[in-house]
């Protein structure tokens, strides 16, 4: 099942069961976290449960596995519950629930083709989402954790399989981290006077003496030091100009009017059907105009490899 990720929240989600009046268990796991909720409820008359969705569990855009046990342990319904908030909002489209459901539809098939055009690569990053994202890395004895992705906030920070760090409670926490001012980089939040390590010095031996080494804070993120960081990334809203070159592809695929092989055949031929197609047949979204707003999305630094 997938809900629109649109207010009023919170959200009610109906789903059918084999019998009525009857007693389930309600799993919903966490795709990202692994975290489950057990919920027991009762069926109604009609052979259906409710699920309702609390407004933190639609603060992103997320999926969930979706089961109903019964009394027995049986599994009655297995299914994604997937959580997204769409480029444009179909309950403004539409004015009939028939209508409503028709633009959605509609939606999905623009968002996927933006999705597409876009790429992994681009300075988006994955689409104009916001969800949770779990990256895992080696610290570099600098104080700087690179990022390659849009990061908002912090939510949690595991140093060494240890939890040292958590939004959710983060007056307790003796040590903060914080995004850096350029969206690069995760930084460990210091007060005073700080010069921030950005390589890793040198390794040089040096004598001790009797008192062994003294001085120095040392760095945020330690050398071989195992990191985990949780955290919101992507758009907070969807920018004003892919809301209205979404709505643009919704209206020709609605309409007919991204037929690719009328608008970017150069040359055709009668005898054997001689067609020469234009590079953008290719490459994007069946509407020049919206290629030309997202082009603007699109970045130039790719992450480095190997090949």
């Amino acid at each position: 099942m997938e809900v629109l990720r649109v207010p009023p929240y919170p959200i009610t989600t109906t789903w059918e069961v084999p019998l009525p009046n009857t007693a389930y268990t309600v799993y919903v796991e966490d795709i990202i976290e692994h975290t489950v909720e057990l919920t027991e409820v009762t069926s109604t008359v009609d052979s259906t449960v409710e699920y309702v969705l609390p407004r933190e569990r639609v603060e992103y855009d997320r999926d969930f596995l979706f089961r109903i046990i019964d009394a027995d342990d049986l599994i009655v319904v297995d299914s994604n519950l997937t959580v997204y908030r769409p480029y444009v909002d179909p309950n403004t489209l539409g004015t009939t629930d028939a209508e409503v459901a028709e633009y959605k539809r509609w939606e999905i098939i623009a968002r996927s083709i933006i999705d597409s055009y876009l790429g992994n690569d681009s300075a988006t990053g994955e689409g104009f989402y916001n969800h949770k994202l779990i990256i895992q890395g080696r610290g570099d004895g600098t104080d700087y954790f690179p990022v390659w992705h849009n990061p908002k906030r912090i939510l949690k920070v595991y140093e060494n399989n240890v939890l040292v760090y958590d939004l959710d409670t983060a007056a307790d926490w003796p040590i903060k981290y914080v995004i850096s001012p350029n969206n690069s980089a995760i930084m460990r939040l210091e007060t005073g006077v700080y010069n921030r390590a950005e390589q890793k010095p040198p390794a040089i031996r040096y004598a001790t003496g009797d008192i062994g080494p003294f001085g120095g804070g040392g760095v945020a993120f330690g050398n071989g030091y195992d990191y985990v960081f949780v955290l919101d990334v992507g758009y907070k809203t969807v920018p004003p100009d892919v809301e209205i070159a979404t709505t643009m592809l919704i209206e020709d695929l609605k309409c007919g009017n991204n037929d690719y092989y009328r608008r970017f055949v150069l040359q055709y031929k009668t005898d054997q059907f001689d067609i020469k197609f234009a590079p953008q047949f290719l490459s994007g979204t069946g509407n020049l105009i919206v290629d030309k707003i997202l082009d603007g999305y699109k970045g130039n630094v790719f992450k480095p490899g190997i090949i």
